[in-house]
């Protein structure tokens, strides 16, 4: 009859790993820390993103486009049969 305790005690460990991983809490002096959280210069560590040709992506688009069209059929069917078997099974139990 613990009423939860293993929970509680759960959720405390949690909050103090999560207090001792605050950017406040670190080293900030010793193993330049500080370079990694503080970072002023973000622009340039943009990604850098594939190029894809426009014929390629518009290849690309339509077989998506028809992925979702048959997922879309599939769910359709799936949704169908089950609300048949459940109206049949609740005439069986009607009757």
């Amino acid at each position: 009859m613990g009423l939860g305790a293993g929970h509680v005690l759960d959720m405390i460990n949690r909050m103090k790993q999560n207090r001792a991983q605050r950017p406040s809490n670190r080293s900030k002096f010793k193993e330049n820390n500080r370079d990694g959280i503080y970072s002023s210069d973000k622009k340039s560590r943009q990604p850098n993103f594939k190029t894809v040709p426009e014929k390629e992506l518009i290849e690309i688009k339509n077989r998506i486009r028809e992925r979702a069209k048959t997922e879309q059929k599939k769910e359709r069917i799936i949704i169908g049969i089950s609300i048949l078997f459940g109206i049949i099974s609740l005439i069986g139990f009607l009757i």
